[in-house]
């Protein structure tokens, strides 16, 4: 009886101890990844881990005013109008004013959005279809 009576009493305390030790666990946030060892064969420690916010980047969101700068650039248009893809490794491709990196960005492209481009600039900047650029190093004819 005695026995019996000093294991319950173990294994009610077993049950209590993991019980905290997994409470305080889920209670812990960390805003930085943590690589953890356990400190004694009995319990383990986890560690909550958050992303950092990303910063806002402008979003192309569908049919933009029409471009108002006037050319001051030679471009070869490009008939009929082609389809192309972007193709950056960066968070996103700048969508500018005039074809260069001195013009406004009103605007930006994701990764492998598809573009359709009416002419190209001697500086290998192309024009899209409402008279917006993009530089040409970041798109391709394949998606």
């Amino acid at each position: 009886m005695k026995l019996e009576r000093l294991t319950k009493t173990i294994l009610i305390c077993a049950i209590v101890v993991g019980g905290v030790v997994m409470l305080s666990a889920c209670s812990k946030k960390s805003t930085e990844t943590t690589t953890l060892a356990p400190t004694d064969t009995t319990a383990a420690t986890v560690a909550v881990i958050t992303a950092a916010p990303t910063p806002s980047i402008p979003a192309f969101s569908g049919p933009l005013e029409t471009n108002a700068v006037t050319p001051t650039w030679t471009e070869t248009a490009i008939d009929p109008a082609v389809l192309m893809y972007v193709k950056v490794e960066s968070d996103y491709l700048k969508i500018r004013t005039g074809p260069g990196k001195d013009y406004e960005q009103i605007g930006s492209l994701t990764n492998g959005m598809s573009v359709t481009v009416v002419a190209k600039t001697d500086t290998n900047w192309y024009k899209l279809q409402d008279g917006y650029y993009v530089s040409g190093d970041y798109l391709t004819e394949a998606p």
